[in-house]
């Protein structure tokens, strides 16, 4: 009878591992975007074209999912050369120094109703601690790769400057040539492994 109820209880943990599955980035179908605003006037938009990292999901059980991503700053692209420049050089992001922005979750929580990744962003160097809303679709069948995929949608404004990236110059009439406000949009496609 012991061995029944230890086959059973062994049983059942396998089951529920197995409910969390981990998807891989599809660099190809991702894109992480950021918005700022640019002398007070327009927001100026551009992306990171290398995004990898896994998800691991269970739709049934929200303590079970989480999330570890790296963005390779030399990838990002703003179809402005000048830009795309500026964004990389010292100034702000410094490449050279901090060639990736990562996140790490350490917990996934659900609050009136919405779902939030709770992690360590880390960027230019400095690691704050965020609560990434998100929505997750799936998982469904990734009719190319024949394998289960879900989505993964999210959206946060930071401070660049709780990440050490300092440029604080203004116009004339005070208005900050660069926002401090970054708003951080991913869609991200994963594949199950």
């Amino acid at each position: 009878m012991r061995t029944l109820f230890a086959f059973i209880t062994v049983s059942l943990f396998f089951i529920s591992e197995i409910n969390a599955q981990t998807y891989v980035i599809d660099e190809g179908h991702s894109t992480v975007q950021i918005n700022v605003e640019r002398f007070g006037v327009v927001d100026v938009s551009g992306r990171f074209k290398t995004v990898e990292g896994t998800i691991t999901y269970d739709k049934d059980d929200l303590s079970k999912t989480n999330a570890n991503a790296r963005i390779k700053v030399e990838s990002y692209d703003a179809n402005n050369a000048g830009g795309e420049s500026a964004v990389k050089s010292k100034v702000f992001l410094d490449a050279a120094a901090y060639p990736e922005i990562s996140f790490n979750s350490t917990k996934a929580i659900s609050k009136n109703g919405n779902t939030y990744i709770v992690g360590d962003l880390t960027i230019h160097g400095v690691t704050k601690s965020i609560e990434l809303p998100c929505l997750i679709k799936g998982p469904l069948l990734d009719l190319p790769t024949q394998k289960q995929s879900i989505a993964f949608n999210a959206s946060i404004t930071i401070n660049r400057q709780d990440y050490g990236i300092a440029f604080d110059r203004k116009l004339p009439n005070g208005t900050s040539i660069v926002s401090n406000d970054v708003k951080i949009t991913l869609m991200i496609l994963a594949i199950a492994e």
